[in-house]
């Protein structure tokens, strides 16, 4: 899909790379690019309520330590992704890693 958006790190702060000009003051800081893998993230990772504006949004943590629930989760990611305007292929692979592929 490509949206853009403010980046973040691999620990889930806002991705930062301050640029000063001649004379030191900051004229750039906020890092901006292609945030599908940010969105896609957020949405897996956060529990329904943790959204204010939109409370049912997110899977979270509900799928820890399930056993022979990988349909209703994998059907959880993906009505959840394509809800945030994503075509979504979620897969469990043989070693247990989820895979999402999203347009």
């Amino acid at each position: 899909m490509g949206r853009r958006g403010i980046l973040m790190d691999e620990t889930g702060d806002l991705r930062v790379e301050v640029v000063r000009d001649a004379a030191g003051l900051i004229i750039q800081g906020l890092v901006v690019g292609e945030s599908d893998y940010d969105h896609v993230a957020l949405i897996v990772g956060s529990n329904r309520g943790d959204f204010k504006e939109f409370p049912v949004l997110g899977v979270g943590e509900q799928y820890l330590k399930s056993v022979g629930r990988v349909s209703q989760m994998r059907a959880d990611i993906q009505t959840q992704l394509e809800l945030d305007g994503y075509k979504a292929d979620v897969q469990v692979s043989d070693t247990g890693k989820l895979v999402i592929d999203v347009e």
